[in-house]
């Protein structure tokens, strides 16, 4: 058997049109990928706190009552200073807070006091809470189990220091 070659080309017809190259200028190149999300620490760090100015004025006693507070750490606490100003620019009562959800510390700049207050809970019924005056050097330590019915509670607390038996209490809602 003969091999067969594959059939010539055709000759290009005249009506053929071969559209023209166009030199154009090359694409842009893609845009970078986006940077890679950041760590939670990079996160907190990098966001500016919001900060708050409140002023009022009690006009009973010609006084100005000034805060400004920040929320720090994605709302996880907050910082705040508060004053009082006269009609004279005088500052008085200058106190500085910090607040969490499970401690807060409120410092008196005149009294140079601190009155610092932690809690947490212990279980879905047991709660502990705590409070100390640093400057009388006095505080109360609590522990509240919360019983059956909403309400009903017994709280036993003690001071600090330690003056005699702790006082035991029983809450029973009013009807």
């Amino acid at each position: 058997m003969a091999e067969s070659s594959p059939p010539p080309p055709l000759p290009p017809s005249p009506n053929h049109m071969v559209p023209p190259i166009l030199h154009t200028d090359p694409p842009p190149p893609p845009p970078p990928p986006p940077p890679p999300p950041r760590s939670c620490k990079i996160c907190l760090l990098s966001k500016r706190p919001k900060l708050r100015v409140t002023s009022e004025f009690d006009s009973d006693t010609s006084l100005f009552f000034h805060k400004v507070s920040c929320k720090l750490l994605d709302s996880f606490a907050k910082f705040k200073l508060s004053f009082l100003n006269n009609n004279k620019g005088e500052l008085s009562q200058p106190q500085f807070a910090f607040t969490s959800k499970l401690l807060s510390i409120h410092y008196d700049l005149e009294e140079q006091n601190a009155l610092v207050k932690g809690s947490f809970d212990l279980g879905p019924n047991l709660h502990f809470k705590a409070a100390h005056d640093v400057k009388a050097q006095h505080g109360e330590v609590t522990m509240v189990a919360d019983l059956g019915d909403p309400g009903y509670a017994l709280e036993i607390s003690s001071p600090v220091p330690t003056v005699g038996v702790p006082r035991a209490t029983l809450k029973i809602p009013s009807w």
